[in-house]
């Protein structure tokens, strides 16, 4: 009888993202949830055989920068400014959010990542306005079967007394959580520390709060460089300076974070995320600091950031990156960005930052982020041979310039299957449920409701 956690994919293009095997035609044992072996003409008996032929499989995508909670919120201001985007969801909507519809917006979030072939998703969850809602968001990573760095944030509740210049510490329920719900840092859903730091709060509640994630044994992601204000308040600096400053810390955006600033940060070997799709469509927050984190010695990880505004796949994402460094080779980039000395990357960088890099800021890379043996069995298989991708002269740029959720044939994640001849697996009733809780949450806003929508139905 064949055992299905048992799975050997042969006959394809491997993308592992270690440095030792490379890329190469062959075959991956999955047994028990990890990789069991990598190489060619590999044999198991008890293993269910999937035929790889025209397909690459490499590590899943990880996103180091999502707000899980706005999944049932997707698409409704692609071209808002940064402020217009505080305004109505954050200020506006996020303090109208019961339990369920954090649930249901994390576990909305989920399916759209794990069927572009997100397999890690790093969830900055500035939506804890109780308990509850904490224990929704982390309840719906379970339930998604995605992998899930759960980053403890700060209610969406009185919003504006939350960030810029706030006096107030870090909830202190995260040390309920750490003890009592995400005490393991080897599950699939772990906990992390959404701190605000001295750009959002003040250098003495930063000092507070990181001190408070350390004691706690969590690892720190930081909004930082957003627009005119990050520039002002310099908080990659601050910290340094204050001694605050580690290889724990995962810095987010650093549009506007100074090319000093960014050095400070690769001395510390700390890591950085950029949301280049979101970057480059909204207004207020400055440029994608890619080419600049590069020059200072930074290999970059990639995030979606916010449904609202972009697409939630790395697709997307890897896309705007590469744009954005082109226009400034072309000299049309921002006033931070400099085309003489560019430090550039390629397709196959972005495969990189998408996935090897993302398990490094996650601190995850013992077990996931490349097909090594021994890791976890987070990975994708990707049609090439499918119509907009053929003939895939180089695999890692037709994935980059041509790839969507569509060509995400397989998706495994811990061994288990989650999407599969191009199918995602559950998620019948994600849809009607999303729409009733963004419904609620408009008449609750007072905003206008859709007038369009009312019969799509969910196929998968």
């Amino acid at each position: 009888m064949v055992s299905h956690d048992r799975i050997l994919i042969k006959n394809v293009y491997l993308m592992t993202q270690d440095e030792r095997l490379g890329d190469l035609v062959g075959d991956v044992l999955v047994t028990g949830g990890t990789i069991q072996a990598v190489g060619r003409e590999l044999q198991d008996d008890d293993a269910r055989v999937i035929d790889g032929s025209g397909g690459a499989v490499l590590p899943g995508f990880i996103d180091t920068h999502r707000h899980n909670w706005q999944g049932a919120l997707r698409n409704l201001g692609p071209a808002w400014t940064y402020e217009e985007y505080r305004r109505r969801v954050q200020i506006g909507l996020g303090q109208y959010f019961e339990p369920e519809d954090v649930y249901i917006g994390n576990l909305a979030a989920d399916m759209m990542s794990i069927d572009s072939g997100v397999t890690t998703v790093r969830d900055e969850s500035h939506i804890s306005n109780s308990p509850e809602h904490t224990d929704a968001a982390i309840a719906a990573h379970w339930e998604s079967g995605v992998r899930a760095v759960f980053d403890h944030g700060w209610p969406s509740t009185e919003a504006e007394e939350w960030q810029f210049g706030s006096v107030r510490t870090h909830p202190d329920d995260i040390r309920r959580v750490r003890g009592e719900v995400l005490a393991d840092d080897g599950a699939r859903v772990t906990l992390n520390a959404m701190l605000r730091g001295p750009e959002l709060s003040t250098l003495e509640v930063a000092d507070h709060d990181i001190r408070l994630a350390r004691d706690l044994g969590l690892r720190i992601s930081m909004h930082v460089g957003l627009g005119e204000w990050g520039a002002r308040q310099q908080a990659i600096r601050r910290l340094a300076e204050a001694g605050l400053l580690g290889c724990d810390m995962t810095f987010i955006h650093c549009c506007t974070s100074s090319d000093e600033e960014l050095g400070m940060l690769a001395g510390h070997g700390a890591t950085a995320s950029v949301a280049s799709a979101l970057e480059v469509f909204m207004p207020g927050l400055g440029q994608p600091a890619t080419n600049r984190l590069l020059a200072a010695g930074v290999r970059p990880s990639l995030s979606v950031d916010t449904e609202t505004i972009v697409s939630g796949d790395m697709f997307g994402v890897m896309r705007a990156a590469l744009a954005y460094q082109q226009l400034i080779v072309a000299g049309a980039g921002g006033a931070m960005d400099r085309a003489e000395g560019l430090s550039t990357f390629d397709a196959a960088d972005l495969i990189a930052f998408a996935t090897v890099e993302g398990a490094r800021a996650c601190g995850i890379d013992d077990r996931a982020g490349s097909l090594t043996p021994g890791k976890e069995a987070d990975l994708i298989m990707i049609r090439l041979d499918d119509v907009n991708l053929l003939p895939a002269t180089d695999a890692a740029a037709s994935i980059v310039a041509g790839g969507h959720a569509g060509n995400v044939d397989l998706v495994v994640v811990a061994g288990r299957v989650l999407k599969e001849g191009g199918v995602l697996r559950g998620g019948a009733t994600v849809l009607q449920e999303a729409a009733s809780s963004r419904d609620r949450l408009f008449r609750a806003a007072g905003f206008p409701l859709p007038s369009s929508g009312a019969g799509l139905r969910y196929r998968g």
